[in-house]
């Protein structure tokens, strides 16, 4: 009997041994992967960069009208900041083809898993029907 309790009593030991080892190494193997989320985050910024816009026409004082994209930029990364998102606009006619592109830079800070606001100047074509726009680079800061 005393043979059966210590046996017992040493496999828990040994279980519990086990046990905290295997606790102890999760830290490492949760930090190890937070690594390579945010390398693949840095590497990869189309993957979490996106963008909603619009386009409206405002007269001024003089009646000289101006035309200004509004929108939002979305940074679905977990851990990276991007500054310096680079849009690529894309101008089509009524016939559904490509008229005109053009780049802009939006000078501002896209902290991790938010939605930031835009607003540029623009000067599309007047034969412009649609738009297209989409997120063409991004540079990550941390």
């Amino acid at each position: 009997m005393k043979k059966i309790i210590s046996t017992t009593v040493f496999a828990i030991i040994l279980l519990l041994i086990a046990c905290d080892k295997q606790v102890a190494q999760k830290p490492a193997a949760q930090e190890e992967l937070n690594y390579e989320s945010l390398v693949q985050e840095k590497d990869s910024p189309l993957l979490f960069m996106d963008v909603e816009a619009k386009i409206r026409n405002e007269n001024d004082e003089v009646g000289k009208q101006s035309n200004f994209m509004s929108g939002t930029i979305s940074n679905t990364a977990m851990q990276t900041k991007f500054k310096d998102v680079l849009l690529l606009v894309k101008y089509y006619s009524a016939t559904n083809d490509l008229i005109e592109s053009a780049e802009f830079v939006v000078y501002k800070f896209f902290e991790p898993n938010t939605r930031t606001k835009f607003e540029l100047n623009i000067h599309p074509p007047a034969s412009m029907h649609t738009f297209d726009v989409e997120v063409k680079n991004a540079k990550a800061t941390n």
